[in-house]
């Protein structure tokens, strides 16, 4: 590793074969200093500010990781700003800016009041809303330039990055500008607020921070990520989550999968969408098979459990509760017969032959394609193929496990095949499943990943179809077809478009693209599709949280020990972070093992146990009374951003209970414990 100054206030540093520039700066009194003298020993780095400051910089080599440990030394009184401000040769290109769970190409997908270049052309964010404090990726093409730094410990330290053309610079205290996103709707304007400052006292201020920094030669973002990622030092944690034994965590969230359902006027069953939602509760009056709900998946998991036998008294009494409700007894088929009553339900959603509206207005007794909230308000009198498709898998899989229960249900099969024909019959050209569908089957929007899901589906019917089955060749033609097209979204980074209550860049766009083409690849075994699923994999490692970032101690989550390393953030346009690290999490595995990728497999290990905290317990009820015993919060508001913009619940606060993280959670446990059990480490 080699230093050499450039100016009294820059120096180049070699190392590995790659370069990278360091810029001394800081703010005392509003106005930016630049150091008087650099004195180079070395791997130590010394820069003066006469009367002012010492900066002291050491610098170490671990792999292609340049790892910069600085110390501030305040000696006068006033208000300061600090600054790290970092570049590399980059042949003066024209940079594309990467920045994990907050800017992906340019977020130009969707049209949320999300950031953009749109709206500036320079932004500056807090550490708090990204993956890894403050990382930020520059890329000319040829070669891609990281740094990041870790976690501030205090509030007055918490630090900001922001991208010019040719570098990067932290700044501590941090701000953002020229905006800042608080919610969907939610841009505030900041360009006119005062920058924060550190106030200092005639005592000084010594103050350390570390700070990663990379040079990679390659064109690849994603996978120099994901190498950034492997490369950084384990954390050390400050705290230890709060986490109940995996066999308690997994009978909290059956009991309240349980007292989800809800019988309906006619003895049959639905998953409840959320409850104790206060002043928003109304959101959540509605029930669907699939998304936000996943009432179908729900039910397949009852019928799974049913020959489970409590202990905890909690699930005990919610069984003979839910066996009251229906006039059942409280036996093995208990759980079967109560899922059965709830894809009983779900037959009705069939509008025409094949034409499956999944989402139920419990108000209004209206069916239709999705009608919660959202940017598409159009779309709620047609056809979702995420919807269709996660919907219609899980009566396949339900069907066969109702079959080994003793119970014959070829309608939940055969409403499978209609809709796989309607697909068949709608599917593009160009092999995609769309996105939106008109009753008479024509195309509403055709944008994004969510034809995806109807792959998956396809995947999941083939092995019941016999060979002389024509629908057999048809859904094999299809997914061909479909594996063409979502391909080349996966080699073109075009991950979009997935939840239907935001139109954006997301992690679900990445999850339903790698989860099609594993399916896919276990039928086939093409190593294509292995490829494929490699690029998803990589683009939704991004989302996942590598540190503990910084909470307020006097908010909710902190209050209950709440560590965000291994949770997952939702999108461009959504900012809280949320349990979908449990899917997630199989996803890896099934592709670990594979691919023999160990990353992968440590990445889903961070979301396993992160997704083990913050489920009500008996002792612990998360601020709710003993009916909602395992619940667990979907919207964890770690940073200023909450989905209805309530400004009092951001920072630290959780809140939102809903069906679909129960149910999901549940689920992704119960396929890694079947598949994978040596990965469930207590």
């Amino acid at each position: 590793m080699i230093l050499q100054e450039l100016s009294e206030q820059k120096v180049e540093l070699f190392a590995a074969d790659s370069l990278c520039i360091l810029s001394y700066t800081l703010t005392y009194e509003g106005k930016r200093r630049t150091s008087a003298a650099l004195t180079i020993k070395g791997t130590q780095l010394r820069a003066e500010f006469p009367g002012i400051a010492v900066i002291e910089d050491s610098f170490t080599l671990a792999g292609d990781l340049i790892i910069l440990k600085r110390k501030w030394h305040i000696m006068q009184r006033g208000s300061y700003r600090l600054q790290a401000a970092f570049s590399y040769q980059d042949g003066e290109k024209e940079n594309s800016l990467f920045i994990p769970a907050v800017w992906y190409q340019d977020n130009l997908k969707g049209k949320g009041c999300f950031p953009s270049p749109e709206r500036s052309t320079s932004w500056s964010f807090l550490e708090t809303r990204m993956a890894i404090p403050c990382c930020a990726q520059l890329s000319n093409g040829q070669q891609l330039f990281s740094c990041a730094t870790e976690p501030a410990q205090e509030e007055r330290f918490l630090s900001s990055v922001a991208a010019e053309r040719h570098g990067l610079i932290i700044s501590i205290p941090g701000s953002e500008w020229p905006y800042s996103y608080r919610g969907k709707q939610s841009l505030v304007d900041t360009s006119q607020d005062s920058l924060p400052t550190l106030e200092v006292g005639a005592e000084g201020l010594v103050y350390e921070r570390t700070f990663y920094l990379a040079n990679q030669k390659t064109s690849d973002s994603q996978g120099g990520y994901c190498s950034f990622v492997a490369a950084l030092p384990e954390p050390d944690r400050k705290k230890s989550p709060r986490m109940p034994a995996w066999q308690d965590w997994f009978e909290y969230k059956l009991t309240r999968l349980i007292n989800l359902v809800k019988k309906t006027e006619n003895d049959l069953a639905y998953l409840a969408m959320g409850e104790g939602n206060d002043e928003v509760q109304d959101v959540y009056a509605f029930t669907a098979a699939s998304f936000l709900v996943k009432s179908l998946q729900g039910a397949y998991e009852l019928a799974n459990l049913s020959s489970y036998q409590p202990k905890l008294a909690c699930l005990k009494q919610a069984r003979k509760n839910l066996a009251c409700t229906f006039g059942l007894q409280d036996d093995g088929l208990l759980l079967a017969q109560v899922a059965k009553r709830i894809a009983d339900f779900f037959l009705q959603a069939e509008i025409s032959e094949g034409v499956f509206q999944d989402n139920y207005d419990l108000n209004n007794h209206i069916w239709g394609g999705y009608l919660g909230i959202g940017e598409h308000p159009e779309f709620r009198s047609m056809v979702n193929s995420r919807c269709n498709g996660e919907a219609m898998k899980h009566y396949v899989l339900l069907a066969r496990t109702l079959h080994h229960l003793g119970y014959e249900e070829g309608s939940y099969l055969s409403l499978a095949r209609r809709v796989a024909r309607f697909y068949c019959e709608a599917q593009l050209s160009s092999g995609s499943f769309g996105r939106w569908w008109t009753e008479k089957g024509k195309p509403g929007d055709i944008q994004g990943t969510n034809g995806a899901y109807v792959g998956s589906f396809f995947c999941a019917l083939i092995p019941y179809l016999n060979d002389e089955d024509p629908l057999r060749n048809d859904l094999l033609s299809a997914v061909h077809q479909a594996y063409s097209f979502y391909s080349e979204l996966a080699y073109e980074g075009l991950f979009y478009g997935d939840t239907l209550d935001a139109d954006s860049c997301d992690k679900e766009a990445g999850v339903a693209l790698l989860s099609f083409f594993l399916d896919l690849y276990t039928l086939e075994k093409d190593k294509r599709q292995l490829e494929s699923a490699r690029l998803c994999a990589q683009f939704i490692v991004q989302w996942i949280w590598q540190r503990d970032s910084y909470l307020p101690p006097e908010s909710p989550l902190a209050q209950q020990q709440f560590c965000t390393r291994g949770m997952t953030s939702v999108s461009v346009a959504h900012h809280h972070l949320d349990f979908y690290g449990m899917a997630i999490a199989y996803e890896f595995l099934r592709y670990a093992s594979f691919s023999g990728d160990s990353f992968f497999r440590q990445q889903a290990h961070l979301m396993i146990q992160a997704c083990r905290q913050l489920v009500a317990t008996e002792e612990n009820l998360l601020g709710r009374d003993v009916s909602f015993v395992g619940w667990q919060p979907e919207q964890l508001n770690h940073t200023a951003w909450e989905y209805f913009d309530r400004p009092e619940l951001m920072h630290g606060h959780y809140a939102i209970d809903i069906a679909w993280v129960t149910v999901l959670t549940l689920g992704s446990y119960e396929q890694i414990r079947t598949d994978f059990p040596e990965d469930l480490e207590e």
